[in-house]
């Protein structure tokens, strides 16, 4: 039955619906688990990306793998650049007579046309890449979450000594250790 409005009822004077000698309903709101994505990858799909992966870097055998500190010593062209590409191999086809002997330059313009397609695929791989990486981070949140909802009920089982909540506390514990930032220690494996 609907309950009579009172004086501290919590209600404001402007709530949506809320006439003078009216009763108020109440509903009951159980919460839900935020939910940020919903999706499944098949086994047959996720070989099927992974062959098609490997057929990409099968296209692209001559790519590196440079250390961190070759990243970082090495002088880059970046966006702070842009349009050095374009002035300077116009300058230099224009000057060949500047242009040092040791600069060959069948090899510049390779490497101009690689580092021209390489860009155009690598705008479409961190595209792809990003969206994977956020999906997997949702799915991450929504697991763990369902995960530490578990847990606290666990917890909560144990201390009204729900029978083998205590036995379930101790295998789960190990992953929330107190004070925080330790990284949970690996299962043992049963010695057969």
């Amino acid at each position: 039955m609907p309950q009579p409005l009172t004086w501290d009822s919590s209600l404001a004077y402007d709530t949506p619906s809320l006439a003078w000698d009216a009763v108020a309903t109440t509903t009951k709101h159980i919460p839900t688990m935020d939910n940020r994505i919903s999706a499944t990858l098949s086994p047959a799909d996720k070989a099927t990306a992974l062959t098609k992966l490997g057929e990409i870097q099968a296209l692209l055998p001559f790519l590196l793998n440079l250390t961190a500190d070759e990243k970082s010593s090495l002088p880059k062209m970046s966006a702070i650049r842009d349009g050095m590409d374009e002035t300077f191999a116009q300058e230099m086809t224009a000057h060949p007579e500047l242009v040092p002997n040791f600069v060959d330059m069948t090899e510049l313009s390779k490497d101009r046309a690689l580092r021209s397609a390489l860009r155009d695929l690598h705008q479409q791989m961190c595209a792809l890449c990003e969206g994977i990486e956020d999906t997997l981070t949702a799915a991450g949140v929504d697991t763990y979450l369902a995960y530490l909802s578990f847990y606290n009920n666990v917890k909560q089982g144990a201390k009204r000594n729900v029978p083998g909540a205590n036995t379930v506390l101790d295998n789960l514990k190990r992953f929330f250790p107190r004070g925080g930032g330790s990284t949970p220690t690996p299962p043992t494996p049963p010695t057969p």
